[in-house]
């Protein structure tokens, strides 16, 4: 087949449209950071990209209710130690009121301190968290302790998926704290009955084992709330790992690589230039050369 001069135009100009192509498609991506465009530049990376994002958007939503419980843990044992603090005073009292040498008039006095108590309890009680009360557990607007008395709340507690089918239950409520029953009678209750004992002038000996009780609960609801946050944090710390897993390969399915790009680019700039040149000549021909 004789190659003639329209040929050789024709295929120059094809292969110089091509390497043109090609670099608007590699300054696009070194522009934009991105490997396409369009889905149909590239549909498998697409798709690619697509699961590596709804994945992350997953991962970030445990994200979230991780640090959601971890918080809620953190201000639980923040108010369960006030609690304790408080019943370790409550003790201190009941312990001094026994004495012998202590007379009805001393124990009288004791009694404002425990009445004291009991309404700082009910404060600690209706502790605000977010946009409701702590220990209300998934009954956010009820106050759990209302006109001196313990109000029914929620016995289910705060729940946070950190996971595909990966639950952490706070299991720790204003029932399982404040209504916890020694001999049949809830903390304010024992409290309420220490102070009626002390203002009667008796000796609150006998009630000393019910505070103890008490006390013992609230070790308990610590634990549970120590246990959980345990698992909060390192459920935090596996979720971390996955989302840096996860934008590590959606970068690597739709990210340019710059220096990659750029190397090529400067491939099909030197390319072009050679193509140019070879190009000028071949178009500077003239019949009168074909016929030397």
């Amino acid at each position: 087949m004789r190659v003639t001069h329209q040929m050789l135009s024709q295929q120059f100009i094809q292969n110089l449209n091509r390497n043109n192509t090609s670099m608007e498609k590699l300054q696009g991506q070194i522009s934009s950071g991105k490997k396409f465009e369009k889905i149909s530049d590239q549909p498998g990376d697409a798709l690619k990209g697509l699961t590596y994002r709804s994945s992350l958007s997953h991962v970030e939503q445990f994200q979230k209710n991780a640090q959601d419980g971890i918080d809620w843990s953190t201000a639980m044992d923040g108010a369960l130690g006030n609690v304790t603090d408080v019943l370790h005073r409550v003790r201190e009292l009941t312990v001094e009121a026994s004495n012998d040498t202590v007379n009805s008039s001393d124990r009288k006095n004791i009694a404002v301190e425990i009445r004291s108590l009991i309404q700082q309890v009910g404060n600690i009680a209706n502790t605000a968290y977010g946009s409701g009360y702590l220990f209300s557990g998934t009954d956010l607007n009820t106050q759990p302790y209302q006109y001196d008395t313990l109000q029914q709340t929620s016995d289910n507690g705060k729940e946070w998926t950190i996971g595909q089918g990966i639950n952490v239950n706070g299991k720790v409520h204003a029932s399982s704290v404040f209504g916890f029953e020694v001999d049949g009678e809830n903390l304010f209750k024992t409290m309420e009955n220490l102070a009626q004992t002390l203002e009667n002038g008796e000796n609150p000996g006998s009630l000393l084992n019910s505070v103890d009780k008490q006390m013992d609960n609230l070790i308990t609801q610590r634990t549970i709330v120590g246990t959980n946050q345990n698992l909060l944090e390192l459920a935090a710390n596996k979720l971390d790992q996955a989302q840096f897993l996860n934008k590590k390969m959606l970068s690597n399915t739709e990210d340019t690589d710059i220096t990659k790009a750029f190397t090529e680019l400067t491939l099909q700039e030197t390319a072009l230039k050679a193509a140019l040149t070879a190009g000028g000549k071949i178009m500077q021909l003239s019949l009168a050369d074909f016929l030397r």
